[in-house]
């Protein structure tokens, strides 16, 4: 049996990706011991889900838009030279500023910091974004995304399944090591590392032990990584 744990943050602070994905009413990011793609169900499958890649352009310095196979798109925008969103809304909505309700303002006055020389290649079936602090490569034929701490070499983000859309919910599968643990997910109480196991994140005004409260998914889920 495949073992899944979703994943809401992650205790290190090297690299940040923030994702916003809709619909997210309910929003389930899992990270896999397993690296095989096959184990992905067949429940997963029938829903909507990213596609292989047919190209990525920069719009302009701080961005670049993918679009998939099947006329989806993603947008992944830099917010510095190791912080950046993955935006992606299926109904046709473009890049914005994430909402809450009730309202409020979930960005600082001034986000966004210095982003240098971000550069888009394409070389043996792959679409390589590269920053001083942060390189993030896309398989054009899966589609799926791999994020690397260039200064190191070392893979600090792996999909291991394309994404998948349903009614309510995204599903984002990410590769899980051995060293990592999983922090986050809103308040869950009663809980502070969530390897191996499996939580809601979504707001159930609940503050008993085990109940879930706060977890403001409309904002994006950021992930830290070393």
């Amino acid at each position: 049996m495949k073992k899944e744990t979703p994943i809401s943050l992650r205790h290190l602070r090297r690299i940040t990706a923030i994702l916003f994905l809709c619909p997210i009413s309910l929003s389930s990011i899992q990270a896999s011991a397993a690296s095989d793609q096959s184990d992905v169900s067949s429940a997963s499958v029938r829903q909507e889900q990213t596609s292989g890649i047919l190209r990525a352009e920069k719009i302009n310095p701080t961005t670049v838009d993918v679009l998939f196979a099947n006329q989806q798109r993603m947008t992944i925008d830099f917010y510095g030279e190791n912080i950046f969103r993955v935006f992606q809304d299926n109904s046709g909505g473009i890049i914005r500023d994430p909402k809450a309700k009730p309202e409020a303002q979930i960005l600082v006055d001034q986000p966004r910091r210095k982003v240098s020389g971000l550069s888009v290649d394409e070389k043996d079936g792959y679409i390589t974004l590269t920053t001083a602090q942060v390189r993030i490569e896309l398989n054009k034929q899966t589609g799926l995304m791999k994020v690397f701490n260039p200064l190191t070499g070392k893979c600090v983000i792996e999909e291991i399944a394309p994404v998948v859309f349903g009614p309510k919910e995204v599903t984002v599968t990410l590769k899980e090591n051995p060293e990592e643990y999983f922090y986050g997910g809103g308040v869950q109480n009663g809980r502070f590392s969530h390897k191996g196991k499996v939580i809601a994140i979504e707001n159930q005004n609940s503050w008993t032990d085990g109940g879930v409260a706060s977890p403001a998914l409309s904002t994006g889920l950021p992930m830290v990584t070393e």
